[in-house]
């Protein structure tokens, strides 16, 4: 279980590296659309990468790969906290990008595979716990941290990784011929819905339309703090409140699998996230701002844990994992550029994002009650059958 450590760790050390990045891009003055780049630039690679890792995962490689990916992120985080000018912090957030979707491809394949028949809603909640845990943490001392220097963050950033990889390395791995979800399907308790293998294509929608919500604000946020003048800890401190709450209710969904594979609790979440995105685009003060953000959290757990659980519970599994981080990549670069170009019109105000990530919200639950209607039910007493990866 302790394994769990390391993508709190990865997401630890990745968004610190993300915060400080930009909000040194605002302190350089670059502009908005320079920045928009430097954060989608990780994207691009991110999404190649890791349809790429979905292809040729499975649990015999899972772990050399993780290893491989942590000792380069400690190089490459380490030296890019003393890179200046568009270009250079450009070439390595792409380099991050790349390295991020092998580690965590390669660690929810390790994580089916350790995980026993029966165990899959308890992995998918401790693995939404550590990685937004874990991002919720890299803001927070980001913010906290950037003031004392760049010799101190570096240090963190390889400590943060040292560490992973010595609880790698400590890890007796399960045999590769050992009972593990991959080979498993995983119905709910009684009174839930039955398994249908089409809602993987509603998580697929959940995590695009998620991150095509989320980027947008922790690309601008903390260059418009920084432009404002308002200090590293106070900007990062609503993103850690956001992934603080994220984390938490990621790990309490494990208890609420009765939710899942039903519209009712899907449309819920969807029209409360819309709710708080107008809130914040009509009541941008930075009081209000940090109390929305971190509501958001709530819908933002719901979305990865559903998009996690759908895609590890039927078909390709690893596979169907890839395509999940794919959109990662696809919807936060989507978020990016719709409100990159929205904040380029005249007149516009840079809350304006929180009304564009509404309207996105509200199409995409659309999108995804169609979806749910027109699937077929299994017919009574059958469950889907699965392959391994």
């Amino acid at each position: 279980m302790y394994t769990y450590l390391c993508p709190a760790l990865m997401d630890w050390a990745c968004f610190f590296l993300y915060f400080a990045v930009l909000y040194d891009a605002g302190l350089q003055g670059l502009s908005t659309t320079q920045c928009a780049w430097i954060g989608g630039g990780m994207q691009v690679t991110y999404m190649a990468l890791s349809l790429t890792s979905g292809l040729i995962l499975n649990r015999g490689n899972a772990r050399g790969l993780l290893l491989t990916s942590i000792l380069l992120t400690m190089g490459v985080g380490a030296g890019m906290l003393w890179l200046h000018g568009f270009v250079p912090l450009l070439l390595a957030m792409v380099l991050i990008g790349a390295l991020m979707a092998v580690f965590f491809n390669a660690f929810q394949a390790h994580m089916r595979g350790e995980a026993a028949p029966g165990e899959l809603s308890r992995a998918v909640g401790f693995y939404t716990l550590a990685w937004s845990g874990g991002s919720a943490l890299g803001f927070l001392t980001a913010g906290w941290l950037y003031a004392h220097g760049r010799p101190t963050m570096t240090l963190f950033v390889v400590g943060l990784c040292l560490v992973m990889l010595g609880l790698l390395l400590s890890h007796r791995a399960k045999p590769a011929d050992a009972p593990s979800v991959d080979e498993h399907v995983e119905e709910g308790p009684a009174g839930s819905r039955e398994v249908r293998p089409g809602y993987v294509w509603v998580g697929w929608l959940m995590i695009v339309t998620v991150t095509f919500v989320q980027r947008p604000l922790f690309t601008f946020f903390p260059a418009f703090g920084a432009k404002a003048g308002v200090s590293s800890f106070w900007t990062g401190l609503p993103l850690f409140l956001h992934m603080a709450v994220l984390a938490l209710g990621g790990l309490a969904l494990w208890k609420c699998r009765s939710w899942l594979y039903r519209r009712t609790p899907l449309a819920v979440m969807h029209v409360a996230g819309i709710l708080l995105l107008l809130g914040l685009w009509r009541y941008p003060q930075y009081g209000l701002a940090a109390v929305g953000l971190t509501l958001l959290g709530l819908y933002a757990a719901f979305a990865y844990f559903c998009a996690v659980y759908y895609s590890s519970n039927s078909g390709r599994r690893a596979f169907n994992i890839g395509v999940n981080e794919f959109l990662v990549g696809l919807g936060s670069l989507a978020g990016l550029a719709v409100v990159r170009w929205w904040l380029a019109r005249p007149g516009a105000h840079e809350t304006d994002m929180f009304l564009v990530c509404a309207i996105a919200l509200g199409v995409s639950l659309l999108a995804q009650l169609a979806e749910a209607s027109r699937l077929p039910k299994p017919a009574v007493g059958q469950t889907a059958r699965t392959s391994t990866d």
